[in-house]
Order: C-alpha cells, then sequence, then structure tokens
C-alpha cells in the first residue's frame, strides 16, 4: 500500500515539475551583478569617506606644516574619489535588477546595466584616476619640496584608484557583447553543410 501511495505521488509530482518555469538564466545574472555594484558601491564609498574625513580632521589637527600638507593633499584626493562614487553610472546596474523583477523587460534591464558597467569603465575614467595622482604627486613635491610624500601620494592613488575601476562590475556587460553563434546552411561539394557564423 505505501509503495502504491508513493508512486502515485510520484507520478502527481513528476508532470508538474516538467511543467514549471525554469529561472530564467538573465534574471540570475541580474541578481548577481546587483549585488556586486551593490558591493562594490558601498565598500570603496565608505573606505573614501572614511579616509576623506580622517586625513581632514588630521590636516586640522597636526602641528607640524609637513604633516598638514600631506594630510591635507591626501584628504583633497580622497574627497574627490568620494565625488566619483557620487556621479558614478553604478547605481543604475541594481536599479535595473529591480526594474527587471518589477516590469520584466530582462533584455532591455541587461542592456542598461551593461551601458552602466562599460561607462564605469571606460577610459576617461583611468584618465581621471592617472590625473588625480600626478596631481597630487606634483603638489606634494614641487609645491612643498616632499618627494617622499609626493612618491607615496602618487602610488597610492594610483594604485587605489585603479583597483577600484578594474573591480567594477561587468557581467550583464559580458553577457551583452558574448558572441553570438548563427547557424544556417551552406552549399558543399558533396551536398549541404551546417555553419555557425559568429
Amino acid at each position: 500500500m505505501r509503495a502504491v501511495t508513493a508512486l502515485c505521488l510520484a507520478l502527481a509530482v513528476v508532470p508538474a515539475v516538467a511543467n514549471a518555469d525554469p529561472v530564467d538564466s538573465r534574471v540570475a545574472l541580474l541578481d548577481r551583478d546587483a549585488a556586486h555594484a551593490r558591493l562594490w558601491f558601498w565598500t570603496f564609498t565608505a573606505a573614501y569617506s572614511v579616509s576623506a574625513v580622517a586625513q581632514t580632521t588630521l590636516a586640522f589637527a597636526f602641528e607640524d606644516p609637513g604633516l598638514r600638507i600631506d594630510s591635507a593633499v591626501g584628504a583633497a584626493s580622497s574627497w574627490l574619489a568620494v565625488g566619483g562614487m557620487v556621479i558614478s553610472p553604478i547605481p543604475r546596474v541594481w536599479r535595473a535588477s529591480e526594474d527587471a523583477h518589477r516590469a520584466g523587460h530582462l533584455d532591455a534591464a541587461i542592456t542598461r546595466a551593461a551601458d552602466a558597467e562599460s561607462t564605469a569603465r571606460a577610459w576617461f575614467n583611468h584618465l581621471a584616476c592617472g590625473t588625480v595622482a600626478v596631481t597630487s604627486g606634483l603638489v606634494l613635491w614641487i609645491g612643498f619640496d616632499r618627494p617622499a610624500s609626493a612618491a607615496l601620494s602618487f602610488s597610492s592613488n594610483l594604485l587605489i584608484g585603479e583597483l577600484n575601476l578594474l573591480t567594477i562590475p561587468r557581467r550583464s556587460a559580458r553577457w551583452r557583447d558574448r558572441p553570438v553563434v548563427r547557424w544556417q546552411f551552406a552549399p558543399a561539394l558533396n551536398g549541404v553543410q551546417i555553419v555557425g557564423v559568429f
């Protein structure tokens, strides 16, 4: 009797499972991309903000003029980084995911998220990062004759700025830019062959 009941339950469940809609891979991609975007955005925004507030406080607290100017230049660089995070297009990544859950339109949401990721990784962001690094180094080196502080400021600004840009999420951009294969028939000497076109 138990075997018959188990068999009846199994036969009732199998069609329901077979007809269940699988989770669209694009939804999973948008969700993972949105989670990465939030983590990236809030981690770097918090780190830059803490650095900016701390260095601004130190610039006012130090009595040594050299340390004061080092802190002031570091604070200026950190505040510029905070400003860069405020205007970053990355929040559009998780907004695209929320819109996709609310209204559907998965391909449009992926395109919007991919455009935001591409803009955030564009060449002008690397140029801005290098400009801030070079400017902070030159101000300390030429303006205040502090070559060691200049080297430290230049290298730290460049490394942290490039780390920021290189860790930007890019799942949606990779999905959008993936090669798509189209299969078609083509004549051949011995008949017809199937050809994949990228």
